[in-house]
């Protein structure tokens, strides 16, 4: 079903957008659709981007608690357990620990509560190796 979207623009722009378009023999709708279709295809993610960022966001909170060896293990456990049964408790706790660590969180993590892939993939990294590439 299709829908309407609404903007607001200066009156002059609005003129001079459909003068420049009607010049060039392009509807006004189909371009804002197009512009936005490539602006959507550009910056959506695969799924597999997501989870290696969410790899990557645990490495990074690994290293902020000292290192795998500094990892608790009831931590895991715990985090382990929640992402199999309960991914708002899981999310929850992975905030609490940046917020206890005075870390900015990083936006990738709110995808961990989406998918137990993802959440998966945030605990590999807590407890896993540097991951090839930028960190």
């Amino acid at each position: 079903m299709d829908t309407n979207l609404h903007i607001r623009i200066s009156k002059e722009l609005k003129e001079n957008f459909q003068q420049i378009a009607k010049e060039n023999n392009k509807d006004t709708s189909s371009l804002v659709r197009d512009w936005i279709s490539n602006y959507v295809a550009e910056h959506q993610k695969s799924d597999e981007d997501i989870a290696a960022e969410l790899y990557k966001a645990g490495y990074q909170l690994q290293q902020s608690l000292g290192g795998r060896e500094e990892v608790s293990k009831e931590f895991v456990k715990q985090l382990q357990e929640y992402a199999l049964t309960n991914q708002k408790e899981f999310t929850q706790l992975i905030l609490t620990t940046y917020l206890d660590l005075d870390l900015t969180i990083p936006s990738v993590v709110s995808k961990a509560y989406n998918k137990y892939a993802f959440s998966q993939m945030f605990l590999f990294g807590l407890i896993g190796d540097k991951p090839k590439g930028k960190v």
